[in-house]
């Protein structure tokens, strides 16, 4: 469903800047340019959302109030920097707000976002979140998140969420489609409320909903996100998250049933690790120290509980079968899924 939106016309850029971008992309649909406030009104069946700036006159907290009594989701736009627009349009009930500096693209995220037109289905959790996250200098959290997903679908009905924003690495690593991606995941459960069977690829037992890879387009809102998690809990047994370097502050982070951190296996691999668990936030992590030589094994393994106060609870050793496995597009290899085995089933 392609939501219906109604502007109103504005002497500032961001009105036709976003009706610009919107007709570009047809991301939305743009079906009226109100110059007052009946004509809203008037059409109010044909439209989902409007987006109306707090510097219009006549957009004023009643005028919000009779389009939310419509059932239009509403998007305010404020002045950079006008404090008190953007507190009347949180005041009269605005769904979301922004600033009229925002990129276009974030305003069409924000306004897709909005579910004004659908009745959403009721969705009760009932799997297991597992996250898996570790500091910058690439760990190795992708190989490891695949490796406790793909135990984990061996059997329950397990599902693996690339949410490494900066690197998605999932599609590469597995040699999968990019699309349907995250964005769509996101796209479906604001229309319909729930995750749809076709929207995660499968590999073997596995399901794997890629992170997105396109250009030009804003990141997903982290509520978004969070909504594909929770329509996914609803589904899935687990969900394991792939969250990269994300911060230990991360809503999704705290979201999470159980998590692991993943720090490699050197002196600044530990450093590094120590740093993220000095911050840390949500449930009590299983600490996976990867790629450890042979020799340094009882060394690395003092010095992880020493620095981050963790022990571990897994030392994945550098070995060339895991390197040549995370590679060639198939399943981890057997040794370090075995390791981390007692991990996903929370032992």
């Amino acid at each position: 469903m392609t939501l219906r939106v109604a502007t109103v016309l504005s002497a500032r850029d961001w009105e036709p800047a976003l009706v610009e971008h919107a007709r570009e992309t047809a991301a939305v649909r743009i079906v009226l340019r109100a110059y007052q406030p009946d004509e809203i009104e008037a059409r109010h069946d044909d439209i989902d959302v409007v987006v109306a700036g707090g510097e219009v006159a006549w957009v004023t907290p009643r005028q919000v109030a009779t389009w939310k009594r419509l059932g239009l989701g509403v998007v305010g736009i404020h002045p950079d920097g006008d404090t008190p627009s953007g507190d009347m349009l949180a005041a009269a009930g605005a769904d979301d707000i922004l600033p009229d500096t925002a990129d276009v693209r974030a305003m069409l995220q924000t306004i897709r976002f909005l579910s004004a037109a659908v009745t959403r289905l009721p969705v009760e959790s009932s799997g297991s979140v597992l996250a898996v996250v570790g500091p910058r200098g690439a760990p190795g959290c992708t190989e490891i998140s695949l490796a406790l997903a793909t135990e984990l679908a061996s059997h329950q009905k397990a599902l693996l969420i690339d949410l490494d924003l900066e690197a998605p690495a999932l599609a590469v690593r597995l040699g999968v489609s990019p699309r349907p991606d995250i964005a769509d995941a996101a796209d479906e459960v604001r229309e319909t409320g729930t995750l749809a069977n076709d929207t995660a690829q499968r590999v073997g037992k596995l399901s794997v909903l890629v992170g997105s890879h396109r250009t030009g387009e804003a990141p997903l809102r982290s509520q978004m996100i969070e909504d594909v998690i929770e329509a996914a809990a609803a589904t899935f047994d687990t969900v394991v998250l792939d969250l990269g370097c994300a911060s230990p502050d991360s809503h999704h982070l705290k979201r999470a049933d159980r998590a692991v951190l993943v720090v490699d296996g050197s002196a600044i691999g530990i450093v590094r690790g120590a740093q993220v668990a000095a911050r840390w936030s949500g449930p009590p992590p299983s600490l996976i120290v990867n790629r450890v030589a042979a020799r340094d094994r009882k060394q690395l393994a003092e010095a992880a509980k020493q620095w981050t106060g963790l022990e571990p609870a897994a030392m994945i050793p550098d070995r060339a079968e895991i390197r040549r496995a995370s590679v060639a597009g198939t399943k981890p290899d057997r040794k370090l899924r075995t390791l981390v085995r007692p991990i996903g089933a929370g032992t």
